[in-house]
């Protein structure tokens, strides 16, 4: 799927959930709630695939989850304390792919309210970058990362979205 058509319906999908659920971003409602919408609008335009909110799963590792190694300078530069293996199991808020293997990983979305804290949001972007690239044994590849950052309450109806390919964040415009 080119990367045109991709977008287009990424904004069909946000424009139907500002329209369609504007009470759960007024109140400020529940995260995984918001993706579970989002999830339901993105469902029917990406047929050729399975979207999946919440997923974990990882066929290539031994303990069927989903992990990556992150460098302990990142981390400290985001103000989270690394671990001891610099490798972190992940749940992604919402994975468009083919399941039970890698080589068709097209989009990966993460999903914060403007409310939540700033390293929280700093922490997906992180993750985005290394799940778009094969990095420090990093394996996902992802076509496309996709940081969305509704605003809630008084900011309803506003979001600010973030790409990535290949590991580096992108401007719309120099997608491909």
């Amino acid at each position: 799927m080119e990367i045109n058509e991709i977008l287009d319906k990424l904004d069909s999908s946000i424009n139907e959930l500002l329209k369609n659920e504007k009470d759960i971003l007024t109140r400020g409602l529940n995260e995984l709630n918001l993706n579970g919408h989002l999830v339901k609008y993105l469902t029917p335009l990406f047929m050729d695939y399975v979207v999946d909110p919440e997923y974990n799963g990882d066929k290539l590792k031994e303990n069927d989850r989903k992990a990556l190694d992150i460098a302990r300078s990142k981390m400290k530069d985001i103000g989270i304390k690394p671990n001891e293996e610099n490798n972190y199991q992940i749940t992604p808020d919402i994975i468009i792919h083919t399941r039970n293997i890698n080589e068709d990983n097209l989009v990966v979305i993460e999903v914060k309210k403007d409310s939540n804290s700033k390293k929280r949001k700093e922490f997906d972007l992180l993750k985005l970058e290394h799940m778009t690239i094969d990095y420090m044994g990093n394996h996902y590849n992802y076509k496309l990362g996709v940081a969305l950052i509704f605003g809630t309450k008084k900011n309803v109806g506003l979001y600010n979205i973030k790409y990535f390919q290949n590991g580096i964040p992108s401007k719309r415009e120099n997608l491909h």
